[in-house]
């Protein structure tokens, strides 16, 4: 049998790999990832044993049509029949479904250092997702604009995120990761700077667009990153950390932002974090090695990335235009008929082309579709709170900045802490305990603060949005892992980027929501006591939902 010749990551010819077959066992195995050992044969095992002797990478893998790792070099399909066994051995790390990946306790390829720095892009990125939140009063005193206009500064940093992060694999098979973290952070740090020099909303939101475009990219990148140059079993560790971007940074960004808004004026943040950007991207210019990823290029489809745009967009700005023009308005219903037709119009093309944006057979999977569905009424639970409480109390019971900020600061410290925790805990004691608990923390938290708009207390806001934050930070990383780890092959790529982007998504929508929520009982375009309980009361309605699920479906 003629095999075509292997290349590796750099480009270079290797040995191709060494293929030696098996009878068929008669039971039939159940392990398909990188790493299992499928119904092993005396021939394949003492194969396996006599060539790791020599230092070489081997699996025990079937070719069931491409279920199970596939060859280096090679597409996945049936190679040697059905249900027959091989054992397979390369110098290279193993590749599932186009993504490198490396196999248990190998050595990393790049340092902690290096990580370190993009990590540290990541952060920043994640810093200023919901800063703006809490200076939305002095912006919207400062240019004339109304809640629901101001609102789109949050607003748009998300739609940014699910309209990119769907692209980020296209781009890695295109162009070299060094390069997209260093264009993407420069970047980052352009729209920071815009930001905080903007002396009009035109140019404010210009400058959120690009901080959006930005984090969109190096979000899902480093966890790419991660998946092709670190073993497997640190990818706990080390997602737990880069989950402080995710977790812990959006929490922590409103409570910085209100002491600098307090102390300095609200632009100050954005100038620190504007400089910290820069010099980080030189950093990765100097440090970051390249060929940290590969994968086989394929052409992408203008039409979905279109569709996409205009089908998502189209609905936030249905949400948008109901704050202030009310639900039933032209400006409202015209968008969210035309975003919804295009939503419908790109699922079903991605049925029917070769290189969709997005592989639809992943929902197949129960836990998968189960998985994002709760990752979407989590961050839709979650985002939307950290604009309503900042808002609510200062146009309501009239807190200081700092004092909306602070209530958000007990969130932060449980972020920092559970968020590497979960993922060390869900190792050890399994995904149920650790979700399951992160759950009934949410709902704990979340339904007494149905009462927001009432509320003068300080301290007690404080300790209900803790209780909510440790809650929230105990099921981020859990969910998402757990939602993608039963996929196989081809489909991890596509089910991690369909995650990321409707969890994105569904953040922006649910911000949307509860500002539109907030306005009811009082004037159009601002906020009341009445409205914030309503938004708090979504935010309630899906934490319960969230509840439900993950003790009916999440079983492993």
């Amino acid at each position: 049998m003629k095999r075509p010749p292997l290349v590796t990551p750099g480009g270079t010819m290797k040995r191709p790999p060494i293929v030696i077959p098996s009878g068929a066992p008669k039971a039939r195995s159940r392990g398909t990832s990188s790493g299992s050992r499928l119904g092993p044969t005396s021939a394949c095992m003492r194969s396996l044993d006599s060539l790791r002797s020599l230092g070489m990478t081997g699996t025990l893998a079937r070719d069931d049509e491409g279920v199970g790792p596939a060859i280096p070099g090679r597409p996945a399909r049936p190679i040697l029949g059905k249900r027959r066994f091989f054992c397979v051995f390369t110098h290279s790390p193993v590749i599932m479904g186009g993504m490198q990946t490396t196999g248990e306790n190998t050595k990393a390829r790049i340092g902690y250092g290096i990580l370190a720095i993009m990590v540290l892009g990541t952060i920043l990125g994640g810093l200023l997702q919901n800063a703006v939140s809490t200076v939305l009063p002095a912006i919207m005193a400062e240019t004339g604009v109304t809640v629901g206009v101001a609102q789109w500064l949050v607003t748009m940093f998300q739609l940014c995120l699910g309209i990119v992060i769907p692209l980020v694999a296209f781009l890695v098979r295109r162009f070299d990761v060094k390069s997209l973290f260093v264009v993407s952070t420069a970047l980052f740090a352009a729209g920071t700077f815009l930001v905080a020099a903007g002396d009009s909303f035109t140019l404010l939101f210009v400058g959120r667009f690009l901080q959006g475009i930005a984090a969109g990219v190096s979000f899902p990148l480093i966890q790419v990153v991660v998946f092709q140059n670190y073993p497997r079993n640190r990818w706990g560790t080390i997602m737990g950390i880069i989950g402080l971007a995710f977790g812990f940074a959006p929490n922590i960004g409103p409570t910085i932002a209100g002491i600098c808004a307090d102390i300095w004026g609200w632009r100050s943040m954005f100038w620190a974090v504007a400089v910290l950007s820069a010099v980080t991207a030189v950093l990765m210019a100097v440090f970051l090695p390249r060929g940290l990823a590969n994968g086989e290029a394929r052409k992408l489809d203008w039409p979905s990335v279109v569709l996409s745009t205009l089908g998502f967009g189209g609905v936030l700005l249905s949400f948008t235009n109901a704050t202030d023009a009310g639900p039933l308005s032209a400006a409202c219903l015209i968008p969210l008929a035309v975003g919804t037709l295009c939503m419908v119009v790109f699922l079903a093309r991605q049925r029917r082309i070769d290189n969709p944006l997005w592989d639809l057979d992943a929902f197949r999977d129960r836990d998968f579709t189960v998985g994002t569905i709760m990752v979407c009424l989590l961050f839709s639970a979650f985002i939307g709170v950290t604009l309503v409480i900042p808002m609510g109390m200062q146009a309501v019971q009239g807190f200081s900045t700092l004092e909306a900020g602070m209530a958000l600061l007990p969130g932060t410290i449980a972020a920092l802490i559970m968020n590497p925790l979960s993922g060390i805990l869900m190792d050890r004691i399994g995904v149920r305990p650790v979700i399951c608990f992160g759950s009934v923390l949410l709902v704990a938290g979340t339904i007494p603060m149905m009462q927001l708009g009432e509320m003068t207390d300080l301290w007690l806001i404080m300790a209900l949005q803790g209780v909510r934050t440790f809650g929230i930070s105990s099921l981020i990383q859990p969910i998402s892992t757990w939602s993608v780890r039963s996929l196989h092959g081809r489909l991890i790529p596509d089910g991690t980027s369909i995650s990321n982007t409707l969890r994105q998504v569904a953040a922006a929508l649910g911000t949307s929501v509860m500002v539109l929520l907030m306005s009811i009982g009082g004037a159009a375009g601002s906020v009341s006591a009445f409205g914030v309980d309503v938004a708090i009361a979504f935010s309630a309605v899906c934490s319960v939902a969230l509840l439900v699920l993950s003790f009916a479906f999440v079983r492993k």
